[in-house]
């Protein structure tokens, strides 16, 4: 396959996942069932366990365009999913932290996709780094939450955390699942398919890299 095909078909991928993660992010959420009646009580804060959200969606999306996409599209498609889908419900400055958050889990898809093969060993590979990349995600993000909305001190930081738990719970249940359930039939047709294979640039990587820290620092630059 000649290099145009190879950047046209990456192309048709991203805007592929974009579509889907839009359509999914803003439709999929009246389908959502009712927060289960459970609720536990933490650090003198009674909550129910979940919270339910639609972060599953581009958290897939984000993590399989880093499997599926070359760095630079890795990079484009989670931020373009949230700048369309935060045009429709609005978003305060904690876009900054979800967006870079998103980025952070497209680049770690990105960087563990070498070696992948239709195997046990692949499925449980992407399900450990999907549960690293979502922990990273919420830690990113409730550290942005806490520096915007909670008093600076470790108090405020352990209140912000566990307000969060019950989202961080729904986002390891859900997206690791739906990440894990993807991976067996992406897996097969990667294998199938070797013109969806994409090797891992360490000039992309790199560039990858430095946009999503960019943008962290960014994030962190506008609140302070």
């Amino acid at each position: 396959m000649g290099e145009k095909m190879k950047k046209m078909q990456q192309i048709v991928i991203a805007l592929s996942l974009i579509v889907v993660g839009v359509a999914g992010r803003i439709f999929l959420r009246n389908f959502l069932p009712n927060t289960p009646h459970i609720y536990v009580t933490l650090n003198g804060v009674t909550q129910p366990v979940f919270m339910m959200d639609m972060f599953f969606v581009v958290a897939a999306i984000s993590f399989f365009s880093g499997i599926l996409l070359r760095g630079y599209y890795s990079f484009v498609v989670p931020l373009s999913v949230m700048l369309i889908t935060d045009l429709y419900y609005g978003n305060t400055y904690i876009f900054l932290f979800t967006w870079s958050g998103f980025a952070f889990i497209a680049l770690i898809g990105y960087i563990s996709k070498k070696g992948l093969s239709f195997n046990s060993k692949s499925v449980i590979k992407i399900a450990g780094t999907s549960i690293g990349s979502v922990l990273l995600y919420d830690a990113w993000t409730n550290f942005g939450c806490w520096l915007g909305w909670y008093p600076h001190s470790l108090n405020g930081l352990a209140t912000c955390f566990v307000l969060a738990l019950p989202f961080a719970l729904w986002h390891l249940v859900s997206a690791t699942s739906l990440i894990t359930a993807i991976s067996i039939p992406l897996l097969y047709l990667k294998e199938k398919l070797p013109e969806l294979h994409t090797d891992i640039k360490l000039k992309e990587t790199y560039v990858a890299m430095a946009a999503s820290f960019f943008l962290a620092s960014v994030s962190i630059m506008a609140i302070l």
